[in-house]
């Protein structure tokens, strides 16, 4: 296989069983029409892998349009006033997909401030952080202060809000 076609792989096994469960947990969609709109959305991602920018949103939408024309309307879904899904899943799903975004992010960021990030996130103060990394305190709060805002960037695209996101085509 080549790298094109591994990276299409990889998305797809990452991505697929979300978007069955977008449609699913947050647009009230059954499973029988989620898997054949994400089947399809990433089918007609396959066919444009090398012209799409941003392949999550792009497939997401897709999968959303098609799932409304398998249901027979033209707009976006309206979860009815009933709870469709035990709200504990949905949760759990955002909070998996949140843990996943912010990792990647914190192993993106540059050397020193991943390591003042990892020491933060074992409820280390700054001082405390200093002394390990060999830095002034000052020095580790402002490479935190710019991890947090690297991640924070990082979490804000990847869930399609912030200033730099494009609308799919």
């Amino acid at each position: 296989m080549d790298s094109e076609s591994d990276g299409y792989t990889a998305f797809f096994q990452r991505q697929y069983p979300r978007v069955v469960a977008m449609l699913i947990a947050y647009r009230g969609f059954t499973p029988e029409i989620a898997e054949d709109a994400a089947a399809e959305a990433m089918t007609r991602l396959l066919l444009h892998w090398r012209k799409v920018s941003m392949p999550q949103a792009w497939v997401r939408t897709v999968a959303l349009r098609h799932a409304c024309l398998l249901k027979g309307k033209q707009q976006a879904a309206v979860l009815p006033d009933r709870e469709i899904v035990d709200q504990r899943a949905v949760d759990d799903l955002a909070a998996v997909e949140l843990a996943l975004i912010a990792g990647s992010a914190v192993a993106a960021l540059p050397p020193r401030q991943r390591e003042v990030m990892t020491l933060t996130l074992v409820d280390m103060t700054p001082s405390e952080i200093a002394d390990v990394l060999g830095c002034t305190p000052e020095q580790a709060r402002g490479n935190l202060a710019h991890a947090r805002r690297a991640v924070s960037s990082a979490i804000q695209k990847e869930a399609g809000d912030g200033p730099d996101t494009q609308r799919p085509r």
